[in-house]
């Protein structure tokens, strides 16, 4: 597994995250007359990681709290170049974990990619509770809506070996 820090984005580093998050069609959309409530992103400076490479941002990852102990993941992208080296999993573990210490019981994650569905389904132990349209063209455009995920954090988060 590669070498790299996570830690929370500072905000001179936003416009890498964006970058890496359109790479993957996810990156922020203003609000319009044809789209006034766009799909949320998180990328707020207290609530965004982001993992580090000699200096350079690899990967971001964000979450937003939703009340009453329900949290939303909302972004995580990996650059093309560093997927499949564990960055992802790091991420998705370090904003799990400062949920947890938030007082945050469950989190709602949304995905479009067949992929990253059995991905949360198999390391992270979500559960899949039903589906909700895309708000725009986000993700892959092709898939008019998102499956809709929740992992109950009471529960053990499974070991990164699976």
């Amino acid at each position: 597994m590669a070498q790299f820090e996570i830690r929370k984005m500072k905000q001179h580093e936003l416009a890498r995250a964006v970058e890496i998050l359109s790479c993957w069609n996810m990156a922020p959309v203003a609000p319009s007359a044809a789209c006034p409530e766009p799909e949320e992103t998180g990328l707020g400076i207290g609530s965004t990681f982001v993992a580090i490479v000699e200096g350079s941002i690899v990967g971001v990852s964000s979450y937003v709290l939703r009340g009453d102990g329900w949290a939303e993941t909302a972004s995580l992208a990996v650059d093309p170049a560093w997927r499949g080296k564990g960055v992802g999993e790091s991420l998705q573990r370090a904003r799990i974990e400062e949920l947890k210490t938030l007082g945050i019981r469950h989190v709602k994650t949304e995905a479009d990619r067949p992929e990253s569905i059995a991905w949360y389904l198999r390391k992270f132990g979500y559960r899949i509770a039903g589906t909700a349209p895309k708000k725009h063209k986000f993700g892959l455009e092709d898939v008019p809506h998102w499956t809709v995920l929740v992992l109950d954090l009471d529960r053990p988060v499974p070991d990164s070996t699976c």
